[in-house]
């Protein structure tokens, strides 16, 4: 995009206001002018002078060095001739617009033109015991004219600064809103993945092992089937709460996310598919803040998940836990099959993508693979704060 220097930039006011800015003055220079020169009976040179050093003033913010130098040219053609009157003021009116529209280089470069113009003047038309007095009085517009206009450029260039500023903040904000939005997007996406898998995958566990159960232990059937229920209803609500936020217009109330308090609740449930899951939890968990303790719960339920979904043949699980004070770590290890096909390549790679972008959250490692006797999935957060 072409920027525009500040002082070229076209005027936000009403046309009106515009035009009357445009030709106030080279209208009051040629009033005073045609005054003076009526007054005086000058001659039809004296016109042709006056008309050529006010006319280009039209012009002037197109092009100011240009109008300066031309008018500033006529002004000593008159000079020489013996022919100065008001229209001369036009060079002031010409230096202005340098001083307000180019840089201080023209602007010093016009207004040492402009003083030299006035100690011609002075000495050749004031009176006598009068040049110093003409000299002062000239020199004060002249530096009227060069710090009014230095200083509209130095306010024009302000109010630039200004607006460039409040729309790289305005772009700022915005990109920022949309990393804000895409963060939330991959949090959602991530709990909507652990609640809909766990919950699933709980659930047609339960209902596989009440299916082959129903005939030798009814009641037992009975008891895997309740709680498939109330897993695939814990797994809805969550999934509506998510819904909902998805749906809000504000940032309104959001359910609590779960923490390590909520852990034995997950061991209890991954039991009841029929596997002997054993918890083991060492340290203390006050070190951990509720981001890591949120962290931990998801890694540890995508863990068994994945145990419940992909390990065929398993009957055992270890889980283990150690909260120290800079870091945490943490193992899932179960003694069943891996499906060929699954793990770092296969469909339990989406989970392993998760658990990893979490461990990565705190700067921490992961690490996945078969052992002698089934899988592990272990790693560790670091909790201090990054140097």
């Amino acid at each position: 995009m072409k920027h525009l220097h500040p002082a070229h930039r076209p005027s936000r006011g009403r046309p009106s206001v515009s035009l009357v800015l445009l030709l106030g003055p080279p209208v009051l220079c040629a009033v005073a002018a045609s005054h003076e020169l009526l007054y005086n009976r000058s001659g039809v040179l004296n016109w042709v002078l006056a008309v050529a050093v006010i006319s280009p003033l039209v012009l002037r913010r197109r092009a100011p060095l240009l109008v300066f130098w031309f008018c500033w040219t006529v002004a000593m053609v008159t000079w020489a001739l013996d022919t100065v009157s008001f229209s001369e003021f036009a060079v002031l009116v010409a230096l202005y617009n340098v001083a307000a529209h180019r840089g201080l280089r023209h602007s010093l470069g016009a207004a040492a033109a402009v003083e030299l113009g006035v100690g011609l003047v002075a000495v050749r038309f004031a009176p006598a015991g009068s040049i110093n007095d003409v000299f002062i009085i000239l020199s004060g517009l002249v530096a009227a004219a060069f710090f009014l206009g230095t200083t509209v450029r130095a306010q024009s260039r302000y109010l630039a600064s200004i607006e460039d500023r409040a729309q790289r903040l305005e772009q700022e904000r915005a990109q920022q809103a949309q990393l804000a939005a895409a963060a939330e997007r991959t949090r959602i996406a991530r709990e909507m993945h652990d609640i809909v898998a766990h919950g699933l995958v709980v659930t047609v566990a339960l209902s596989e092992a009440a299916a082959a159960t129903t005939a030798t232990d009814p009641e037992g059937a009975r008891q895997k089937m309740l709680q498939a229920a109330a897993t695939g209803r814990q797994s809805l609500a969550g999934m509506r709460r998510l819904l909902g936020v998805l749906r809000a217009d504000d940032d309104g109330d959001r359910a609590p996310q779960p923490d390590l308090a909520s852990l034995t609740d997950l061991v209890d449930q991954t039991r009841g598919t029929g596997l002997d899951v054993r918890l083991t939890e060492t340290g203390s968990r006050t070190a951990l803040s509720a981001q890591a303790q949120t962290t931990l719960y998801r890694i540890l339920q995508e863990s068994l998940t994945n145990v419940v979904k992909h390990a065929h043949g398993a009957s055992a699980v270890d889980v283990v836990l150690h909260c120290g004070s800079d870091t945490a770590a943490f193992s899932v290890t179960d003694d069943g099959r891996p499906v060929p096909g699954t793990g770092a390549d296969g469909d339990a790679g989406n989970g392993l993508t998760g658990i990893r972008e979490r461990v990565a959250m705190f700067d921490g490692d992961l690490r996945a693979g078969p052992t002698a006797s089934g899988w592990v999935v272990s790693g560790e957060l670091k909790l201090a704060d990054p140097r």
